[in-house]
């Protein structure tokens, strides 16, 4: 169960560090620094540039800059250095899984490194903002619901905790020992409030005939499996302001737009 905002990106994050050694600094110069040994391994060189990936790493956790933070990292590169060398000598590069985990990860890097690129070329304009704004608005349905909600994956399990509910255990105390939504378990299955449209169709449609409070005398099924289903309360969906949403828009439409260029992308390929 998700709202129309709740989506996610790939986004790289920015450089802290280089930016505070080198504020003057043009890209050739700051590469160099890039380049230069933070500290130095059997004579392999562990760059600038590997302290700044672990640093970044630590700031976005919510670290502050220190010696000690430094100091920290200088000795993790030099531990993973070691290790790294007794790995080669021991010539597990070789191993073609340990090869194929390796070109993942670069794969990986590489590509939200172009969406980044992407992305940066061409951010999107406010009035487009503005009109995915009204799009999202003229989706949701009049109504917001708040759900108490255990999920299985089987028909007939579902059906056996609803004759438990039905004759006086807890539908929150069953969701916490057998549901299968992370989300909700811990909290005795309730969910967030969920505007009808960001439901399933089942559940869409289920939760609008069911009186507030009310368990569903049937288990309804949904792609994600089998839901045994209370409507907590309901209220009338109060669309949030554009200002409020316009992080959670500028996400939407970078992936809108990443989708369209992979999808152009992947009618040009020769795929075999």
């Amino acid at each position: 169960m998700r709202t129309p905002f709740q989506l996610t990106s790939g986004f790289l994050a920015c450089t802290v560090w280089l930016l505070t050694l080198s504020q003057s600094c043009n890209a050739q110069d700051a590469s160099a620094l890039l380049n230069k040994a933070y500290v130095t391994v059997n004579g392999q060189v562990q760059s600038n540039a590997l302290a700044e990936i672990l640093l970044r790493d630590q700031f976005a956790r919510g670290a502050s800059d220190s010696a000690e933070l430094r100091q920290a990292v200088r000795d993790g590169l030099i531990n993973q250095a070691l290790i790294a060398q007794e790995s080669l000598k021991a010539k597990l590069d070789l191993n073609p899984l340990l090869q194929a985990q390796i070109e993942l990860a670069k794969q990986n890097i590489l590509a939200q490194a172009w969406q980044q690129q992407i992305l940066s070329e061409a951010p999107p304009k406010e009035e487009e903002l503005k009109a995915e704004y009204d799009r999202q608005m003229a989706r949701m349905n009049e109504k917001d619901y708040l759900l108490r909600h255990l999920l299985v994956t089987q028909e007939a399990t579902a059906k056996l905790l609803l004759e438990k509910i039905q004759t006086g255990t807890k539908i929150a105390d069953l969701a916490k020992e057998y549901s299968q939504d992370p989300q909700s378990r811990e909290r005795g299955g309730l969910t967030d409030w969920v505007n009808a449209t960001d439901l399933s169709p089942a559940l869409a449609q289920s939760v609008k005939t069911e009186a507030k409070g009310k368990l569903f005398p049937k288990p309804i099924k949904s792609d994600a499996g089998w839901h045994v289903l209370q409507v907590e309360d309901v209220r009338p969906f109060k669309a949030p302001s554009f200002t409020d949403v316009k992080p959670q828009l500028v996400t939407i439409l970078a992936r809108l737009a990443l989708d369209a260029r992979l999808k152009a992308l992947r009618q040009e390929a020769k795929i075999q």
